[in-house]
């Protein structure tokens, strides 16, 4: 008799790892789900981020170029900054100073830069799930207009991040 009550304990014990089973299989489905989730929505604050301070350095040429106008053409003893983080009256924490293109991959992800050969401004990008880049390690380019007029900001490429222009 104690035979048959250990095969009914063994029975009861392999519906058990079943339940177990089914149990970790939804949380390990649930974990996943939640990983893409949170990259996706890290990806897209990462491009948010990248669009505010594209729109904060616009902002700020333009702004010292009215001011320059204000002041008048006498006061031009100093030159045009060309680099738009200089404009700022803090740069982002994450601007990592002048860097060429070629010199980018020893930049830390996340970073914004400066390249005067080029004139323009970079951005490395933390995520590197952003597609459509021929370059290794993706990065984003934008070139500073030359003056007279406001310093405009003009992307190399045209960049896709998420279904969003990147401009």
């Amino acid at each position: 008799m104690a035979a048959k009550g250990g095969l009914g304990a063994n029975s009861v014990w392999s519906g058990r790892s079943l339940e177990w089973a089914i149990l970790l299989a939804v949380i390990l489905v649930l974990i996943g789900s939640y990983g893409r989730q949170s990259l996706a929505l890290q990806s897209q604050a990462e491009v948010a981020s990248v669009q505010l301070t594209l729109g904060t350095l616009r902002t700020s040429l333009v702004v010292e170029h009215l001011q320059r106008q204000a002041r008048g053409s006498g006061s031009d003893v100093v030159p045009v900054q060309r680099n738009p983080f200089k404009v700022l009256d803090v740069p982002p924490v994450n601007y990592a100073g002048e860097v060429s293109m070629s010199d980018i991959a020893g930049v830390a992800p996340g970073s914004w830069v400066f390249d005067q050969e080029c004139v323009c401004i970079g951005y490395r990008p933390q995520n590197h799930n952003w597609p459509e880049s021929s370059t290794e390690p993706a990065a984003l380019w934008f070139r500073v207009s030359p003056p007279p007029g406001p310093l405009q900001l003009t992307a190399l490429e045209q960049y896709f991040w998420h279904g969003q222009t990147v401009n």
